[in-house]
This record gives structure tokens, sequence and C-alpha cells, in this order.
């Protein structure tokens, strides 16, 4: 190890020249960074109803459409103001670009019964002309219509909803995106010119926007605020611009590096991997206060400049690479996960691990060794501090681990306390229409979520034959009855109503027709409808072989939406044909059993990768007890927090989950370095206590300044624009301060406890040192 030593001071010129030319090349791909907003960035690559869901989206092309959701403050939407709105984004809609159609209470068609009593077409005649007895009539009609009462008004009047219908082409993200500002702009336009009338638009595109809109605000508002703060935090630890200024550039130089090789891969950011680099920033700030730090205690020992760097490099070249190896195996393993939010996320600090690595041992040194020093700094006075750990580690060891071991295993206890429960829309912009609208919509309207299937006949005009009209029909009757269901959109249904509408409306005709060319009639008959009405979605493919089948749900949980799908699914295997093959065609399903096959996957990962560190630590270390006693202070952090979440709050996304591996990635930087100190103390022949001293006097500065500055980087993301984050700020950054106390009050009892154990098992003999190890300074 020397050699390499000597080879990273002797050639430092030549390794930080190297590292800014390589480094520009791979930086300069930074400016092809891409952003992935889309929902599929959360969910799981191998869910195999995903696989279902696309082929139901080829056979049914969904008409793309944005929802606008209307509550006058006046509580009731048949005013004669809150109908001039709807006329008015009747009217205007035509300024969304791509859009084809739009559907609301004013161009809603009245049913064949109420048409003719009425004498109109529309539930909504000439505005002008409406009397108050007139409002109260439509009033009634509307809230009679048990179709529109659950797809687009609420049972009390107070909330309606309009779509627009667009034609997103070509169907990428910057096109939704621009088709989704211009329904943001109309909305903005509305909500100026009519201040009484709460408007809110909802839809895919505009969750795209939302959650696009995050991640800039976050990358514009937070990246500088997490820069500035362990700027300020570093010139105050290390009390010189200088070297704080040095250990800037090479964070800098970092996430750059991190940056320029997603560019050059193409790996999108996505809503999770978009704080990657704030992570990568303070690992890369982590790595170089411990090479500064200890050069500056050098520098007080009268060394010269070049032998206090490689006093420095000697002391943290091996914890440092092993706390690499080990926060990349951490990372690494959200590759387990099939989610590219959770593995992307992963990938991108990995990377920025390893490239911070480097430049700490290739950039940092030449730069540091420029710097002229007059006067050596005093880093931030942390010494007494660990002088008096020391003390109260050799008076109240015994103390500290009955009392360390009490809230390890109260904690663990409480971790069941946990309920996961996810919400997509954690993802987007805590002020987005999303959040303010969607309750209001589960509650006043219902259909929140639907479970949509597509049923194949297997041959072609197969769907008319009488066998699967029957097997369709018990289908529908049957999920009628299920407390679930809201409303069925059933293609039976549609025939019945349509076979009566033939009869003139005679109740004896709402049955299944029995004639083939008349069933299929029926279906062109909805083909030419839909050319003029593009507000009606498909409910039978092209080639008359498959019909879609949607049921309504409401205010389920994701628990509950995954039990009705699976009840649904034994009702199908015990009752259909096998011959007719049956598909899931909607998210909802995917997003609801994210909760299962995420938190199931990033637990897996989690025993990986836990498994792999130790293992590391244990060959690292050289020393199978003191690897296996890293356990303690890299396990247990998470758990302590997670138990005390568990009793305060209980609900957790199972993208929080995530945070064992994370957690047990950054934490695990503290633990290595007192380890490796404490062992190199007692290798050359000190005493358990002695060893303590030295450990916590060689490391305890710089994983003091190391959490604050990983501490101070996640509490900053309590001011992200996104929930998910904001609760990432509020697990992580105790995570790691409960991390520092482990290490401080934990472990160097435990290890003076067990190492006193393990010399009076050896007749009272010290651990020998290790062969050919320099003597004790």
């Amino acid at each position: 190890m020397q050699a390499l030593i000597d080879f990273l001071t002797s050639r430092r010129h030549l390794l930080a020249v190297l590292s800014l030319l390589l480094g520009g090349v791979i930086a300069w791909g930074a400016q092809y960074t891409t952003i992935d907003a889309s929902s599929d960035a959360i969910l799981s690559e191998d869910d195999p109803y995903r696989q279902e869901v696309e082929q139901v989206d080829l056979d049914f092309p969904p008409s793309t459409g944005a929802i606008i959701a209307f509550m006058p403050a006046s509580g009731d939407i048949f005013t004669v103001e809150s109908l001039r709105v709807m006329e008015e984004l009747t009217e205007r809609y035509v300024e969304v670009d791509s859009a084809v159609s739009v559907g609301s209470l004013i161009n809603r068609r009245l049913n064949a019964v109420d048409a003719d009593r009425l004498n109109r077409d529309y539930l909504i005649p000439d505005i002008a002309t409406l009397t108050e007895q007139d409002l109260r009539e439509i009033r009634e009609v509307a809230l009679a219509d048990e179709d529109l009462t659950s797809t687009m008004l609420s049972d009390e009047g107070d909330m309606a909803l309009a779509i627009i219908k667009y034609r997103a082409s070509p169907d990428d993200q910057p096109t939704r995106r621009q088709i989704a500002q211009s329904i943001v702009d109309l909305r903005d336009s509305l909500r100026e010119k009519h201040p009484q009338m709460g408007t809110f638009v909802l839809g895919r595109a505009l969750f795209e926007l939302d959650s696009y809109k995050a991640q800039i605000k976050d990358r514009t508002y937070l990246a500088p605020l997490v820069l500035i703060t362990n700027v300020l935090l570093l010139w105050y630890c290390l009390r010189s611009v200088a070297f704080s200024l040095c250990v800037m550039l090479v964070s800098f130089a970092t996430i750059a590096l991190t940056m320029g090789t997603m560019g050059w891969a193409n790996i999108p950011f996505n809503q999770i991997s978009n704080m990657g680099p704030l992570v990568v920033l303070t690992i890369a700030f982590a790595d170089s206060i411990h090479i500064v730090s200890v050069y500056l205690q050098g520098l007080r020992q009268s060394l010269s400049k070049v032998d206090a760097m490689r006093e420095s490099l000697a002391v943290n070249l091996q914890p440092v690479t092993l706390a690499t190896v080990t926060t990349t195996m951490g990372f690494l393993s959200l590759n387990y996960c099939s989610s590219p939010g959770i593995y992307g996320f992963g990938n991108v600090v990995a990377i920025g691990v390893v490239w911070a690595f480097v430049l700490t041992f290739t950039l940092l040194p030449a730069l540091i060794l420029l710097v002229p020093v007059r006067k050596v700094p005093q880093p931030l006075g942390v010494r007494g501090l660990m002088n008096a750990i020391a003390e109260l580690v050799e008076r109240h060891g015994k103390p500290l681990l009955v009392g360390g071991g009490i809230l390890i295993v109260a904690t663990l206890a409480m971790l069941p306390m946990n309920k996961v429960d996810f919400s997509q829309f954690s993802f987007v912009d805590k002020e987005s229409d999303f959040h303010k609208v969607f309750n209001a919509l589960s509650e006043k309207i219902g259909n929140d979520q639907s479970l949509v299937f597509s049923i194949n006949s297997g041959s072609y005009y197969g769907i008319a034959e009488p066998e699967f009209l029957d097997a369709i029909e018990g289908f529908s009757r049957w999920l009628e009855t299920q407390p679930e269901a809201t409303y069925v959109t059933s293609y039976t249904k549609f025939l019945k109503i349509q076979n009566m509408a033939e009869n003139d409306n005679d109740e004896a005709f709402k049955v299944l027709p029995t004639d083939n060319l008349q069933i299929i009639d029926y279906l062109v008959g909805y083909q030419l409808v839909q050319e003029i009405e593009p507000n009606l979605e498909p409910i039978f493919n092209p080639d008359y072989s498959a019909i879609r089948l949607v049921i309504g749900t409401s205010n389920l949980s994701n628990t509950q939406l995954v039990e009705f799908n699976e009840r649904i699914e034994n009702w199908l295997e015990e009752n259909l044909d096998p011959a007719y093959k049956v598909m899931h065609g909607d998210n909802s399903i995917l997003f609801a059993r994210l909760e299962y096959s995420i938190s199931v996957q990033l637990l897996e990962g989690f025993a990986l990768s836990f498994l792999l560190i130790t293992l590391t630590m244990l060959i690292g270390l050289r020393s199978i007890r003191y690897g296996l006693l890293s356990i303690i202070p890299n396990l247990f952090p998470a758990t302590i927090v997670f138990g005390f979440w568990g009793l305060f709050v209980g609900e957790l996304s199972p993208y929080i989950l995530m945070l064992f591996s994370i957690s047990i990635g950054l934490v695990v930087d503290d633990s290595v370095h007192v380890l490796s100190k404490y062992i190199h103390a007692r290798r050359h022949g000190s005493a358990p206590e002695p060893a303590v001293r030295y450990s916590l006097d060689k490391a305890g500065s710089a994983i003091t300044i190391t959490t604050l500055s990983l501490a101070v980087g996640t509490l900053v993301l309590l001011f992200s624009n996104t929930y998910y984050y904001q609760n990432v700020a509020l697990l992580l950054t105790p995570i790691i301060v409960v991390a520092l106390l482990l290490d401080l009050l934990y472990l160097p009892p435990l290890l003076v406890r067990f190492d006193r154990w393990i010399e009076r098992k050896q007749g009272g003999r010290a651990a020998p040192p290790a062969q050919g190890a320099p003597a004790a300074g």
C-alpha cells in the first residue's frame, strides 16, 4: 500500500491533469441528460399484468383526455353562473393542443324517455332562456340519471366533470407536456375570469407535467440550497475557505461526471433518480473531508505538507476504499427491484460513489497541496467531545450497552406497526390539482379507480355468438352484486339498451338479441356514432373478437382493490370458458400491486446487500469478530427510526422501504472509519480503552463533519416539491444521526466489553499486533 501512496503523492500533478481532461470529456455528456416523468418510471417492469395492459391498449386504442373538475363556491352546479363556465369551456376547448372533442353537462344527451318527455335532445337548453323552474327541473333530471351520477356528476350536485379528448401526435413526452400545458393555460384563464368557480384539471398528461415540473423545481432550488449549506458547513467545520473550495470543486466535478455518464449512456432521470446527484454531492463531501481532516492533523504535528498528505492517505485509503465498496453495494442492491425509478436511483448514486472515490485520490491531493499554509486551520473542535465520550465509555460502558440494547429491541418490536400504502401522487408537485381534488372526486362522484378487463372470444365476430354473450352477461350480473363495484360498463348492457331503443323503448325488449346479424348491425352503429362522438370509449375491437369491460370502484385501498381483483379472477377461472382469453387493461391494478411487489423486492435486495456488505467488512477489516460487530451500527439505525415512525405515523410508501438499502450504504462509512482505526491501534498493541481513544481521536472529527454534511443534505429535502422526498428527509436524516450516536456511544463500549471478554477467555492476554505491522505511534 505504501507504493500506491507514494505514487498518488509523487504523480499527483499528472493524475490531476488526467482527471480533469477525462472528466471534461465525460462531463460533456451532461447536456444530453433527459427526464422521464411518466408513470412507467414508477411501475414494476416484471409485473405480468403490465404486458396485458400494453396489449389491451393496442387492441383498444385509448382515447386520451383530461378531466376538468368544477366545484362552485356556492355548492350548486345548477346555477346560471356555473353552467356558463362549463359552456365557455365547451366553446374554448379547441385552445387545447390536438383537442378533438369535449364532453360536459352542456352537450350531454338525454336518454330516449327524457328526450320524449322534455321534447329536446340535450340536458341543458339555451342557458340564456333558463328560469329558476328550468334549473330545478334540470337538476332533478340530472341527479336521477344513474349513468350521469356515476361518471360526471356528484349525487349532491356540487361537483361536475368535463372531459377534453385529444390525440397526441407523436405520442411522446414532449408532445404530451405541451398538450398538458395548454390545458393548464385554459384552466388558469377560466379561474381568472370566474374566481367563484373552483376549476381543476386531472389526467395522464397532466400527471407527467406536474411530475416534470416538480423535478425541475427540485433541481433548480434544492441543488443550490444543498450546495450553499454544505459549503457554509465546510467553512465552519474546516475553518478554511481554501480547503472548503477544494472539497467543493471535487464534489462539483463528481456530480458533473455522474450526470455526464448518465447522458452518454442515454439513461433518463426520473421521479426518484432525480435526487441522485444531491446524494452523490454529500458522499463526495464525506470522502474529501476524511482526507482533509487527517491532513490538517498532520500539519499540526509539524509534518511537511507532502508527509502530512502521505499520512492522511495511509490512514484513509483502506477505510475510504472499504466504504466506497460497501456504499456502492448498498445502492446497486436496488437493482433487485423492478421499478425503473428505484433501480435508476441506485445506479445514479453508485456511479457517483465510484467517481467520488476516483477524484478523492487523483484530484484532491494535488488541489490540497497547492494551498499555501501559513497558519494551520483548526477544524471543528470535537477533540474535547471525543475525549469526553472515551471517558464516558470507560466509566459507564455497561449502562450505555444496556440502554442501547433496550432501545434496539423495543424499536424492533414496533416495526410491525408500519403499514405500507402507496399513492402515485406522492411524486407530483404538492401544489398540483391532483392533491386538491382527487379526494373530493372519490368522495363526491366515486369511481376514482377502475378495473378494466379485455375478454377475447378467440374468433372473428365471436362476440356476437350466443355462448359468448351469455358468459359476459353472467359475469356482468355477478359484478353488479359485488359491494366494491359502483358501476359496470358492460358490452351486453349496451346491446340490451340498443335492442330496447330499436323497439320503441319497450322494456320487454331490454334483453340480449339473438340474431347475429342484428347484433353486428348494432356494433356497426356504435362505431359510426363513435366517429362523431369521440367521447365514447371503445367497448369492442375492430374485428369483433374481443370486448372491453370496465368496473368502477370508489374509495378502495390498494389492498382492497387487489383483493377484489383476485376475487374476480377466481370467479372467471371457475365460471368462464377457458377458450376465452382474459387480460387486464388498466394501470390501476398495476399501481395497487406495487405495495406487495416493490416491498418484497426491496426487502430481498436489502437482505442481499446486507449480506454482501457484511462479508466485505469481514474481508476488508480482516477480522471475523469485528466484521460481525459492524452489523450493529449499520443495521439498527434504520430499525430504530422506522420503529418510532411506526409508533407515531405508521404509514409507509413501499418506495420509502428503499431507505433500508440507502441508509446502510450511507452510514457504513462512519463505522468503517471507527472500526479500522480501532483495529489499527489494537494490532499495534494498544489495550481496548486507549484503542477507543485513538479511534475517536483520528476518526471522530471527520465522521462528525460528514454526518453533519449528510444530515444537512437530506434535511434540505424537506423543502422538496413532492411529498415523497419530504418523507425521505423525515426518515433518512434521523437515521444518519442515530448511526453517528451508535458509532460514538454504543459501538465503543461494545468493542471494549467484547475485547475484554476475549482477553479473559485467553487468560488476560491483549490482542497481539498484526505480523509486520509498524510500531505504534
